[in-house]
C-alpha cells in the first residue's frame, strides 16, 4: 500500500514519472511477496515492512539496497523496470543481514487494534487551530524515533496510549 504526500510543488512530468517509479516500486515488492507500505515524500519514499523501516532507498528509476539505514554501505541494486526481473537470492539476504531502523506507533490501550493516524481541527474558523488526534485500523502514523512519539503523547495528553 502506498500512503505519500508531496512535500514540494512538482511539474505535471516529473510528478508523473515518480508516480510511475513508486507503482513499480511497489509491484516489485509485490513480485517478491512481501507486505510492505510506502510511505513519507513521494520523491523520497520510505519502505515500511512490520516494525522497521528498510535500509533501502530510490534514486531515480533504481532501488538501492544498503547495509545499514543510516547512511549505509550499497550493497545491491535494481533497476525498476516495467517487466521486473531480479535475482531473488542478493535481496533476501539483503533482508536477513542489514540493520533496518525501528519504527513506532501509538496505539489506543483498551482498543488495541485502533492506531493514531493523523490529526484533525476543531474549527478551521479557529485562529490557534486546535488540533486534536484522529484514530483507525489503518495507516498508522509511524515515528522514526521513540523518543518522538513519547513526545506526541505527552503533547496530546494521550495516557490511554501506548507505544508499540
Amino acid at each position: 500500500m502506498e500512503r505519500t504526500t508531496m512535500k514540494r510543488k512538482l511539474s505535471k512530468e516529473l510528478r508523473e514519472t515518480i508516480q510511475k517509479r513508486n507503482y513499480r516500486l511497489q509491484k516489485f515488492w509485490e513480485i517478491l511477496g512481501l507486505d510492505v507500505e510506502i510511505i513519507g515524500d513521494m520523491e523520497t519514499p520510505a519502505v515500511i515492512k512490520g516494525d522497521h523501516c528498510l535500509a533501502c532507498y530510490v534514486h531515480n528509476f533504481f532501488l538501492i539496497f544498503t547495509d545499514h539505514y543510516d547512511k549505509g554501505v550499497e550493497v545491491y541494486r535494481i533497476k525498476l523496470q516495467n517487466i521486473q526481473e531480479f535475482d531473488v537470492e542478493p535481496v533476501l539476504n539483503w533482508l536477513r543481514t542489514a540493520t533496518h531502523r525501528r519504527i513506532f506507533r501509538i496505539k489506543m490501550k483498551q482498543s488495541p487494534e485502533l492506531f493514531l493516524v493523523g490529526y484533525n481541527f476543531r474549527s478551521k474558523a479557529n485562529e490557534e487551530h486546535e488540533k486534536y488526534p484522529v484514530y483507525g485500523k489503518h495507516g498508522a502514523k509511524v515515528y522514526f524515533t521513540e523518543e518522538y512519539a513519547k513526545e506526541i503523547i505527552s503533547h496530546y495528553d494521550l495516557n490511554y496510549c501506548e507505544i508499540v
